[in-house]
């Protein structure tokens, strides 16, 4: 019986700064597995190696050693311009700050990562703010709208397409209480419907929509 590949995979990832003296790992032989469909949650106090497995994971960064598996295939060893069609294809990530491009319309930034690929899609645009519950707010710009309607916004970017693979770098942080819980319930719907979710996040009210919380410190899976 064969089984098909998982959609993300870590094997014995190692990540270091610097030469001699100076070298610090960030990361020390970490291994995950995320299955279709869940949502794993990565905490940690600061300087524990959660964004730098984030961006590892999101084909950001290059590890020092270890592999990096998108759908069973070898991802750590691309060149910069395959990474990224493999991230613009496979893999979406969602920041802290939004990251949203102020001259463009909320449907411009979410279209972007097609866009990035040589096509255009108004559909998918459509059906990403639908799945966010923005699907008036497609003409709007950055500017015009709240901050959690722009996290909302950042995370319609990273699910447009066919990517199956969600990862969140502290989405609720600059959000209150109440907009941040309705932040992580449109993750979470989106990682039912089959998608594979990393969450970095410092608070455990988030954490609990998570499906399994893995802590970290300096650099190693507890």
């Amino acid at each position: 019986m064969t089984h098909s590949p998982l959609p993300l995979e870590l094997h014995n990832i190692s990540c270091a700064f610097g030469e001699g003296a100076r070298r610090v790992a960030a990361l020390n032989d970490v291994s995950l597995a995320i299955k279709p469909g869940e949502l794993v949650a990565i905490m940690g106090p600061s300087g524990s190696g959660k964004s730098t497995l984030l961006n590892v994971a999101g084909l950001l960064q290059r590890p020092s050693s270890g592999r990096v598996l998108i759908d069973g295939a070898n991802a750590s060893d691309l060149n910069p311009k395959r990474a990224a069609q493999t991230r613009r294809r496979h893999i979406g990530v969602v920041f802290q700050n939004y990251n949203l491009i102020p001259t463009l319309t909320v449907g411009e930034n979410v279209g972007l990562p097609l866009e990035l690929d040589g096509k255009t899609d108004h559909q998918a645009i459509s059906i990403a703010l639908a799945e966010v519950g923005l699907e008036d707010f497609e003409d709007r710009f950055p500017e015009e709208i709240s901050g959690g309607q722009a996290q909302r916004v950042a995370i319609a970017r990273a699910l447009i397409g066919p990517r199956k693979i969600l990862l969140a770098d502290e989405p609720t942080g600059a959000l209150d209480t109440s907009t941040g819980d309705a932040v992580l319930r449109v993750l979470r719907q989106r990682i039912d419907t089959g998608a594979a979710g990393l969450l970095v996040t410092h608070e455990p009210r988030f954490a609990a929509w998570a499906d399994r919380t893995i802590m970290l410190r300096d650099g190693e899976i507890q």
